[in-house]
């Protein structure tokens, strides 16, 4: 069986611990930071480059296979999102489950947050998808994993820095526009240092969206909520300790969703219900809340699935292979798609999903991610979408 147009956002089995550390791609052992750079062989692409974090088995995965995954996700949000509230895109950036709780993805996040926003409130031509690209061309320059630490540079300024460039025109050479440029970085960068000890990524994206919203309106005169009251939930996961009380989007660890959730596999009422138990009271209100989310976000129609009951063929596939015009032409397709057995293995890793439809394969992604943010705040870690763009050509929707 194919399906088109549909999203599976699932949900991880009862009792699987949530990561808490930074691990090794390849291996998932504990990243180790070196403090001079070594001569490293990416294991995936083969890349020979200087770097500056491996695992101690050796092994290393170069910035840009590091980020394939997340930058996927940061891209299609940034590109299709129609809300004008930077903090309400990187939150939702930051929702999805495949992103480090450290690494330069963030400074994609903080740069494409703050683009995609102003594209929205502005609603003209002139600042459109390709603005949005150009800011992480430049940021591709400068945000490197690690640096921050190694060179007192945080990826994050220089996007920051690369939204307000292409929004003023500044180049080397310009006057009133490069300083402009410069300012917001300083203060972006003066905000991320009274947040350091140790550095987290989350805390740096809010603070310098803050500090950028308000210098927007300052000097350029675009208004973009510019405060938020933001409560982190990602606390846990900081390999190196989070600052707790020292960091002012901490608020105790009673507000970090720390939930066990245990699957009632047996009730079935013929309604087709499912209900999941956390601490003994029933769940069944999330569940409903999360089909309602579904179709209040655009989602045509919800319900919830057995994972076994989704059937992976081969031959999927090998349609794509031999007569698809989009095979090997991005990352939705054969030979990037993951293959049928690997889809296999993860589905098995998840017990229930929940299965979208609606007639516009991309609008849909969109609902299929957000829904996986709201889905994670409200315990389940691991919620994870798995979508299926139109397959109608190029441009369509």
């Amino acid at each position: 069986m194919a399906l088109q147009n549909c999203e599976a956002a699932a949900f991880p089995k009862a009792g699987e611990p949530l990561d808490k550390t930074e691990h090794c791609m390849v291996c998932g052992s504990t990243l180790e930071y070196l403090k001079a750079a070594r001569e490293l062989t990416c294991s995936y692409c083969g890349k020979v480059e200087h770097g500056h974090i491996r695992c101690p088995s050796g092994h290393y995965i170069c910035d840009i296979c590091h980020n394939r995954d997340a930058m996927r996700i940061i891209e299609d949000i940034a590109f299709i999102t129609k809300s004008k509230d930077p903090f309400e895109i990187a939150e939702l950036m930051m929702s999805y489950p495949g992103l480090p709780m450290l690494g330069c993805q963030h400074a994609y996040i903080a740069g494409g947050a703050l683009m995609a926003a102003i594209k929205n409130a502005a609603g003209s031509d002139e600042i459109n998808n390709e603005s949005i690209k150009e800011v992480f061309r430049r940021t591709r320059k400068q945000a490197h994993g690690g640096y921050c630490g190694l060179s007192g540079v945080c990826g994050v300024a220089p996007a920051i820095g690369a939204c307000f460039a292409v929004l003023t025109g500044s180049k080397c050479g310009t006057d009133k526009e490069q300083r402009i440029t410069m300012e917001a970085v300083t203060r972006v960068t003066r905000a991320i240092t009274e947040l350091t000890g140790p550095s987290c990524c989350k805390a740096y994206v809010w603070t310098s969206l803050e500090s950028a919203a308000n210098y927007l309106g300052e000097s350029l005169g675009i208004v973009l909520p510019s405060s938020r009251s933001i409560t982190c939930t990602y606390s846990p996961r900081h390999p190196h300790g989070c600052r707790e009380a020292l960091c002012p989007y901490f608020h105790g660890y009673e507000h970090q969703n720390k939930v066990s959730v245990i699957a009632d596999e047996a009730l079935h009422s013929g309604t087709g219900q499912f209900t999941m138990r956390e601490g003994g009271a029933a769940m069944d209100d999330k569940m409903e809340s999360l089909l309602n989310k579904s179709l209040e976000l655009g989602a045509e129609k919800a319900k919830v699935i057995d994972t076994s009951s989704v059937v992976v063929e081969e031959w999927v596939r090998w349609k794509c292979l031999y007569g698809c015009a989009f095979h090997g032409k991005d990352a939705y397709h054969p030979p990037c798609a993951p293959d049928a057995e690997s889809t296999k293995k993860i589905m098995n890793e998840y017990s229930k999903a929940i299965l979208m439809t609606g007639p516009k394969g991309k609008a849909l992604t969109e609902v299929a991610v957000r829904l996986e943010g709201e889905a994670y705040h409200m315990g389940y870690y691991k919620a994870f979408a798995m979508t299926a763009l139109s397959s109608g050509p190029e441009g369509t929707t």
